[in-house]
C-alpha cells in the first residue's frame, strides 16, 4: 500500500480464475490517454487498473495487452479508472483519494511491487534495498526481473530502482524515458516542498 500526497494506491492480486476463466472470460477495458511524458495505453478491470504502458506505436501497445492477457475480452472506451490513474500521471494526487490496482503475478513479484508503491515521489531506491525489505537478501537479480516484469508502469514506479552503484540500469520503455520520468518527478516534488521550479539534469 501506499500513501502519496493523500492518495492510497494499493494491489489485489489478481487470481488465476480471474485470469485464465475460458467460460466467464476477464473483462478489459482500455483506452489512450496523453500523459506529461507521452501517450499511453490505461487498461483496467472492474476492480482496478491492470496495465499501462506507453502507446507509441513502435511498442504495439493493443497487441501487447492482449498478450499479456490472452483469456481476456477487450472493449476500448474511458473509464473513471482510466481518468483516475491519468490524474495521477499528472502529479494530481490531491484530485485520486484512492486507487486499486488489480495485478496479475507471481507472490514474489506481487511482493516486489507492493514494495516499488513505497518509493516517495522524487525518490530511488536499488534492487539490492528492495530484496532486503522483502527479506529475500539474496535475491537482487530475480528482484530486478519482478521490476522489469511490472504490468502498470509509472503508478508502480519501477522507473524509481537503480543499481547499487548509482547507474540507471536499465527499463523496458527506453532508458531515456526513465531519466525523463525522474526529472519530471523531481521537478514536480520541488514545487509541492515549495522550492522554486526548476529544470533538474539527474544522472
Amino acid at each position: 500500500m501506499n500513501n502519496i500526497k493523500h492518495c492510497r494506491i494499493w494491489i489485489e492480486p489478481m487470481s488465476r480464475e480471474e485470469f485464465s476463466d475460458k467460460k466467464k472470460p476477464l473483462t478489459i477495458t482500455y483506452s489512450i490517454q496523453t500523459a506529461p511524458f507521452g501517450r499511453v495505453l490505461i487498461a483496467s478491470t472492474p476492480k482496478g487498473i491492470c496495465f499501462l504502458m506507453p502507446a507509441a506505436m513502435k511498442w504495439e501497445p493493443e497487441k501487447n495487452l492482449k498478450r499479456h492477457f490472452p483469456k481476456a475480452r477487450f472493449r476500448q472506451r474511458t473509464v473513471s479508472l482510466h481518468k483516475k490513474a491519468l490524474l495521477l500521471l499528472r502529479h494530481r494526487y490531491d484530485k485520486v483519494p484512492s486507487l486499486c490496482l488489480h495485478l496479475y503475478g507471481t507472490p514474489f513479484q506481487i511482493a516486489v511491487w507492493r514494495d516499488l508503491l513505497s518509493i516517495p515521489t522524487g525518490m530511488v531506491t536499488t534492487y539490492q534495498l528492495i530484496a532486503n525489505r522483502i527479506q529475500r537478501p539474496k535475491s537482487a537479480r530475480p528482484v530486478g526481473q519482478a521490476v522489469g516484469a511490472n504490468p502498470v508502469m509509472c503508478i508502480v514506479p519501477c522507473h524509481r530502482v537503480v543499481r547499487t552503484n548509482g547507474t540507471l540500469g536499465g527499463y523496458r520503455w527506453d532508458i531515456s524515458r526513465k531519466i525523463k520520468l525522474l526529472n519530471l518527478e523531481a521537478k514536480a516534488n520541488a514545487k509541492i516542498q515549495g522550492h522554486h521550479a526548476w529544470e533538474p539534469t539527474l544522472f
